[in-house]
């Protein structure tokens, strides 16, 4: 069976789509995914599912939701711990945001920079969209999305440092472009983007660049670049011939 958080949630086994029925049920199966392998109280599914003001049957519900989630990924997955809760089983081959994290691990102690490159685009390839995007913003995964989303951002860093070691300059520079306009505070991305400018033989713009994102930090927060952009301004001011 195979879990995907990375994106609209789904589920899928070898016979096809699992179906993971209304939203409130799904809204459970996500709480239980976020505490996989602990045990989560029927209260506290109560409290996630309807907040301050559960009906009658909250409760009731609660039992149903769980029954069908157990019928769609198997009583082997998902136990009753008695007045504990529930506790949903997974590998960290059953869910893609596990597959994610060890892929990075995975690059990042790749012995060639080619091996670290076919792994990390794997592990950025189990993205579809936006973590838990079902519910990305209700109060119980908000922390969980915003660590994935860093995570997923942390690792195109890495892919980027990949690519500039291996020379793939001119694609790296299209892909920059709409990534630091996104995140025009991300200093590490605008660095990788000089870069990957000096290399192709850029090297107005790439001194543009650095204006540009220290024209943002200024008038945006009041902050010069930080050290290492202001290095890398020096070194092609310098023609540093190791750069």
């Amino acid at each position: 069976m195979e879990l995907r958080v990375l994106g609209r949630m789904e589920a899928e086994d070898s016979g096809g789509a699992i179906e993971l029925g209304p939203p409130k049920q799904r809204l459970a199966l996500a709480t239980l995914l976020l505490h996989a392998g602990e045990a989560v109280s029927t209260d506290s599914l109560v409290d996630v599912l309807w907040g301050d003001q559960p009906p009658a049957s909250a409760r009731q519900n609660v039992h149903l939701h769980i029954h069908r989630l157990r019928r769609a990924l198997g009583a082997e997955r998902l136990v009753t711990r008695g007045r504990m809760g529930y506790r949903l089983l997974l590998s960290r081959g059953d869910l893609d945001a596990y597959r994610f994290v060890d892929l990075v691990d995975e690059a990042q102690q790749a012995s060639d920079h080619g091996r670290a490159a076919v792994l990390i685009r794997e592990a950025l390839a189990e993205w579809r969209g936006g973590a838990f995007a079902d519910f990305h913003d209700h109060p119980v995964l908000v922390t969980e999305v915003a660590r994935l989303a860093e995570l997923r951002l942390q690792a195109v860093e890495y892919r980027n440092d990949v690519d500039l070691v291996v020379g793939d300059h001119l694609r790296l520079v299209g892909r920059l472009r709409p990534l630091v306009a996104e995140h025009p505070y991300r200093e590490r991305l605008h660095e990788q983007l000089i870069l990957a400018l000096y290399r192709s033989g850029r090297s107005f713009e790439a001194l543009e660049a650095f204006q540009d994102v220290r024209r943002i930090l200024v008038d945006d927060l009041g902050l010069d670049p930080g050290a290492h952009l202001r290095e890398l301004e020096k070194r092609i001011l310098d023609r540093d011939p190791d750069l």
